[in-house]
């Protein structure tokens, strides 16, 4: 049977000793990384297997492997090292009479478009506290769902919780200056046809990859499309891999390929849906005044968009 024992009992430097074992998957390199003596940190890990009653890992002469209660509590350290290290900000904010709200941003999110927000909800709710969490719309709802953040900007609408559309973006094609395409208005599938296209990775961007897919086969035009995570690389891998075209928003053009022309794209995807981008605002039920008056917010301020980059 598992022993009893008391949350005062468990000690944050353990479990994060605990953490680093899991991490490397050696007791010998948790040692030198922690600055320890193997047997000493040895005897950390044995006392938090004692104090929560389950074995934590397996060890061999491979390393230390987690064991299903080990490997379950990895998990759930993520959460509470988020929790402990928001302390400090919390406190801070709280001493000022103000709530912290915690706001996940995912990739593509137009700066100017953000920056209009966020003066007016200085103005409108200036007792909340605003703190920024980058992270993916997959990241966000998991975010959400263990309370590590207050309220997400998502590239899609989760049925588990309450949002609403605050933002709708237009897709384009960034291009160089050499391109054929740079002088067309606009692009159609069709001008995509034969040439080699980097777009959102999936998970980035909900579905967006067999979206595209479908799309493109729809019109009858064959694409070589090709999946990547958009990041401080992206035209470093753009180049390397030859592509003719990215597509993407203005904004996530104007962060990651500067240097190239984005033009619109006129083209609806399989279901007749313009292509575009949608933002929702997502936050739990029961969630604070301030977080719903914020989404209130981030949808008002929806009109602005157009002037993203100006």
């Amino acid at each position: 049977m598992p022993a009893r024992y008391s949350l005062e009992c468990v000690d944050l430097r353990r479990l994060n000793y605990f953490a680093t074992v899991a991490e490397l998957g050696s007791v010998t390199k948790a040692a030198a990384a922690l600055h320890m003596t193997q047997p000493s940190l040895s005897r950390q890990i044995a006392d938090l297997e004692r104090e929560l009653g389950y074995k934590l890992f397996t060890r061999s002469a491979q390393g230390a492997e987690l064991t299903p209660a080990g490997a379950g509590l990895h998990i759930h350290l993520d959460g509470l090292f988020t929790q402990v290290a928001v302390i400090p900000e919390i406190l801070r904010t709280a001493s000022q009479r103000k709530e912290l709200v915690r706001i996940g941003l995912p990739p593509g999110i137009p700066h100017p478009w953000f920056l209009a927000v966020l003066r007016e909800s200085q103005e409108r709710v200036p007792l909340a506290d605003i703190s920024l969490h980058e992270a993916s719309s997959d990241e966000q709802r998991q975010m959400l769902r263990h309370g590590l953040l207050d309220l997400g900007l998502l590239h899609l609408d989760p049925p588990e919780l309450q949002s609403i559309r605050v933002l709708s973006q237009k897709m384009g094609v960034a291009v160089t200056e050499d391109s054929v395409l740079a002088r067309l208005p606009f692009v159609r599938f069709s001008d995509l046809a034969g040439l080699r296209v980097m777009a959102h990775a999936s998970g980035e961007i909900a579905s967006e990859e067999s979206r595209l897919r479908s799309a493109s086969a729809s019109a009858g035009v064959t694409t070589d499309w090709i999946f990547r995570r958009f990041s401080q690389h992206s035209e470093l891998i753009a180049t390397s891999s030859k592509v003719d075209a990215a597509l993407m928003t203005e904004a996530s053009a104007l962060r990651h390929l500067p240097g190239w022309t984005w033009i619109e794209v006129k083209e609806s995807d399989a279901a007749g849906q313009h292509l575009s981008v949608e933002t929702w605002a997502a936050w739990n039920t029961g969630a604070r005044p301030h977080v719903r008056q914020l989404a209130q917010i981030l949808q008002k301020t929806q009109k602005r968009v157009h002037k993203e980059g100006k």
